[in-house]
């Protein structure tokens, strides 16, 4: 393997495929959690018992997480297109035989 191949799969491929991961954690844990404050929501709107403030409360904290959802999924599409760009870089990067560095350094 050659240096400029070592070199963007270490500062590439893995750090792209590493932010997909923790993205995609996040945004299950994130996406998990907004249908819970989404449920709650609607529990306070049907009980009728709640007030107003109670329940622009309740709304808010289910849009914070459904801005957190989109933020990581966003995150997750960064995370790609930097592991992308570095197995492309790997696809046209072309490996030098021995054969060629013999010929190379004559």
């Amino acid at each position: 393997m050659s240096i400029g191949r070592a070199i963007l799969l270490i500062a590439l491929v893995f750090p792209g495929l590493m932010v997909v991961a923790t993205s995609i954690y996040a945004y299950n844990a994130d996406f998990a959690t907004m249908e819970r404050t989404e449920r709650y929501v609607e529990q306070l709107a049907r009980q009728r018992r709640a007030d107003d403030r109670q329940l622009q409360l309740a709304y808010h904290r289910s849009m914070v997480h459904r801005m957190n959802a989109f933020t990581n999924g966003t995150w997750g599409f960064i995370g790609a297109t930097i592991a992308a760009i570095g197995i492309h870089g790997l696809a046209i990067t072309k490996e030098e035989s021995i054969q060629d560095q013999k010929r190379s350094g004559n």
